[in-house]
């Protein structure tokens, strides 16, 4: 079988099991593969090619049914192999959560792996956190933590210690890619004095500044470094993403648990009224202990002057 077709079905195979999705026959075609799949009684067949020339196709067959229709979404997903970025044996991927949340932390992960490890990571369901549900990512997480402690490592800054940061860089003409540069490299150098032969380091973009590349260059790091939108399609960068999710996720419900509320996600108009009953409870002072404040949000609850006291003091 052509290799990049081997490549395809290794990360493909273990997502359709996890999803309760049968292979009952499966046969050699011209240039691929034939799957007659089935799931709670439905039926469908995947063809899947490959040539030099086209590179990977699918067609599904069959009636139109549930399993039809996800097969569609799933394709959608798996279009190339795993290791698309790079042909490394060894490596770091790194990402972040809580970049676009008002409330909460900023975390950024790194995860040292080889590519013997796949098959664990293709097992457990690893993939980019945000195709995933609570649950699972809660179940990952603790899989890799308990298999994989050593090739982890995780940077996280709650709110106050965020805030204090951000204030201070913005008086150095500095910004958030220049925070997020330090704490991927940080977490990337932590892995690099621990874990040997590592061939290259791969960060899921969050600039086209190439900041994290510079940062480590700075630091007389001679590996190959790539910053690429979408990496969290390798095994490495979704294992991050799942690590950073999990422990952005775990802090959120700390705060939920000291504060008596249910903070909510993301940053928009939802989060304004917690805010509010934040303020109402704690008093607006108290604000920067659960928020990220220079976010335009500090202004729709009348609050601005909040993060620009922090940013005068620290310009002091």
């Amino acid at each position: 079988m052509e290799k990049k077709l081997e490549e395809y079905l290794a990360n493909f195979l273990p997502e359709l099991a996890k999803r309760g999705i049968r292979i009952i026959d499966q046969r050699d075609i011209n240039y691929g593969i034939q799957l007659t799949l089935n799931k709670e009684g439905q039926q469908s067949i995947l063809n899947i090619y490959y040539s030099e020339k086209n590179g990977l196709s699918k067609v599904i067959g069959g009636k139109e049914n549930a399993l039809k229709a996800e097969l569609k979404e799933l394709i959608k997903e798996k279009t190339e192999p795993a290791n698309r970025f790079h042909s490394w044996k060894s490596w770091i991927g790194s990402d972040e959560c809580g970049k676009g949340d008002y409330f909460g932390a900023l975390v950024v992960a790194a995860f040292a792996m080889d590519n013997d490890m796949l098959p664990d990571l293709l097992d457990w369901g690893v993939r980019d956190s945000k195709s995933l549900t609570r649950s699972q990512i809660n179940d990952i997480a603790q899989k890799l933590y308990s298999n994989y402690p050593s090739r982890i490592s995780c940077i996280m800054l709650k709110p106050i210690k965020y805030n204090e940061i951000i204030a201070e860089m913005q008086t150095q003409g500095k910004n958030l890619n220049d925070l997020l540069a330090w704490q991927h490299s940080t977490a990337i150098l932590s892995l690099l004095d621990k874990i040997p032969h590592i061939q290259g380091i791969l960060v899921d973009q969050f600039s086209r500044s190439q900041k994290v590349t510079r940062y480590l260059k700075k630091r007389e790091i001679t590996i190959p470094i790539e910053e690429k939108p979408k990496a969290e399609a390798d095994p490495a960068v979704a294992s991050a993403s799942i690590i950073a999710r999990y422990q952005f996720l775990q802090h959120r419900e700390t705060m939920n648990n000291y504060y008596g509320m249910k903070f909510p996600l993301g940053s928009g108009k939802n989060v304004v009224e917690a805010a509010k009953i934040f303020a109402d409870k704690y008093g607006w002072n108290r604000l920067a202990e659960v928020a990220k404040l220079h976010f335009i949000t500090s202004r729709s609850v009348g609050q601005r002057s909040i993060f620009e006291n922090l940013a005068n003091s620290a310009h002091k």
